[in-house]
């Protein structure tokens, strides 16, 4: 008689081909539970990677066991929990700083305009004998008081700015007669050097205004063009094409009531004699009589006359 299997050895019980395949179908399921246990911990720490690099990038502050909560994203990680700093509101406020200065540098001309607000301001003092020079410009065309001046409550380049703004504001309101008025009319019959000299003196103290050919306010070809349309002559308001207006004549044969004008084209006047012209200079400045700045000038006698 056969001895009976102790069960203790397999291999001494004989298997049915259905055992076989129940014990086939249960390696198979472990084997399968530990690969997946195998991705499940790759891909927690490709998490956790990807997690230190983030806050290395954003040099964020990094805590083992915190979880992570950010205004944008959540980051959970079953191995290390990374707390990121919120970097938004640094941002938000970098970018209300910069347009609070867009804004503020656009209104500087508005209340440069107004000279009490100007004054309230307390610029520095400069002592500069250039705000000698201003001051009475200051007193004529903005109203500003002399006290405010003696004060110290404005330097040179307020000053400046302030005659810029009036200058552009008077011009913009300006509504007497024009340089085509004149020239359909002109008050002077005849032209000569010393009535073109008078002419041109009137206007001294006259703010420069960039395209400004009026009273009110001038550019330099502005100016010539008013004062020679008081004689009838249209002048074109462009230093080039006023340069085509005349012929050109050697210094030494220059006289007063002459045009000056530089070899560049940027700017003329009207020739005084004794090497001054009358001009308008720049932003900021009047009409003057002033040495001639450049020996880079050639100088332009009109071909025409006066109706």
């Amino acid at each position: 008689m056969k001895q009976k299997s102790s069960g203790r050895h397999r291999a001494d019980v004989e298997v049915s081909a259905l055992e076989s395949f129940e014990l086939r179908s249960r390696r198979q399921v472990r084997e399968a539970e530990s690969s997946r246990e195998a991705r499940i911990a790759a891909k927690a720490e490709k998490k956790a990677q990807r997690a230190l690099k983030k806050a290395a990038r954003f040099d964020l502050s990094v805590e083992v066991g915190v979880p992570v909560r950010t205004a944008q994203f959540l980051i959970r990680n079953p191995l290390r929990r990374v707390r990121l700093i919120d970097r938004r509101p640094f941002r938000v406020v970098t970018i209300f700083t910069f347009a609070a200065g867009l804004v503020a540098t656009a209104s500087l001309p508005a209340y440069a305009m107004d000279p009490a607000v100007a004054s309230m301001s307390k610029f520095a003092v400069n002592n500069n004998s250039e705000l000698a020079i201003l001051t009475q410009q200051l007193l004529s065309i903005s109203g500003v008081s002399s006290a405010d001046i003696t004060r110290g409550n404005y330097s040179v380049k307020a000053a400046q700015l302030l005659i810029q703004q009036y200058a552009l504001n008077n011009y913009r309101l300006y509504n007497g007669p024009t340089a085509a008025d004149y020239v359909a009319n002109p008050p002077f019959s005849k032209i000569s050097g010393a009535s073109v000299l008078a002419v041109a003196a009137k206007y001294v103290g006259t703010p420069y205004v960039f395209g400004g050919e009026n009273p009110s306010g001038f550019d330099c070809s502005g100016y010539v063009r008013f004062v020679f349309s008081q004689f009838g002559l249209d002048l074109p308001h462009s230093v080039r094409a006023q340069a085509l207006m005349g012929i050109v004549v050697r210094q030494q044969d220059a006289v007063p009531g002459d045009i000056v004008i530089l070899d560049d084209y940027s700017h003329d006047g009207i020739y005084a004699g004794n090497g001054a012209f009358y001009h308008a200079p720049h932003p900021g400045d009047t009409v003057k009589l002033a040495p001639i700045f450049t020996p880079n000038v050639f100088y332009l006698r009109l071909k025409t006359s006066s109706k």
